[in-house]
């Protein structure tokens, strides 16, 4: 469980505390410490929801991709629905 590096700076980074987090993730600051310290497994759902909070992708909450990554991910839901259609279409071309 080498995510829980990623949580603290994320929280630290928003200048939240570990029970303001908890209140996001309607949980008690103990728990979430949990998660934080990597002593317990983030919940799918709590995951979720703070990618969500954070504006990141839950890979990149995860620690699955790096901030490069995160960056291209986020400029990607920037795009209109049509753009990414032709996105998407340009990326499976044969």
């Amino acid at each position: 469980m080498y995510y829980y590096r990623r949580l603290r700076d994320l929280r630290e980074d928003a200048d939240k505390t570990q029970r303001e987090i908890g209140a996001v993730l309607q949980t008690t600051q103990q728990q979430y410490a949990k998660y934080e310290a990597g002593v317990q497994e983030i919940p799918t759902h709590h995951a979720l929801t703070l990618a969500e909070y954070y504006g990141v992708s839950v890979d990149y909450l995860l620690g699955r991709v790096d901030e490069e990554t995160q960056a291209l991910y986020q400029e990607i839901e920037m795009l209109s629905r049509v753009k990414k259609k032709k996105l998407k279409r340009w990326l499976h071309r044969e």
